[in-house]
């Protein structure tokens, strides 16, 4: 069985762009509410990678980096939970490599954005 934003031919043990089962949990099955809440994380991860991208101190980025795994994992979205997260762990680092979040994330929205249209 595919998962949500999962390509049919990747590895089975693939991190899906959403999880079904977790946004269902949250949203107990309601199309509409599963829509509303996809919109919302849209936006929030929009604003949460800006505060990131812009952030000069470290703390300020990992509390960002902290708030962006919350919401991904609220809603489902397991690859940028996971991408933030690994993101996170690399907070001491002076250049801590952005580009996998940044493509989970524009991976995630451009699925969602198709999903929803």
């Amino acid at each position: 069985m595919e998962r949500i934003g999962q390509r049919s031919d990747a590895p089975a043990k693939a991190i899906p762009l959403i999880d079904p089962q977790q946004l269902n949990r949250h949203t107990h099955g309601n199309a509409s509410l599963q829509v509303e809440v996809l919109s919302l994380f849209v936006t929030e991860v929009e604003r949460l990678m800006r505060q990131v991208e812009d952030a000069v101190d470290p703390q300020v980025r990992g509390e960002r980096l902290r708030a962006l795994v919350g919401v991904a994992r609220n809603t489902g979205a397991a690859r940028v939970a996971q991408e933030a997260r690994a993101a996170e762990m690399q907070i001491g680092d002076e250049t801590p490599d952005m580009e996998p979040l940044r493509n989970a994330v524009t991976d995630t929205l451009a699925f969602i954005r198709r999903s929803s249209g």
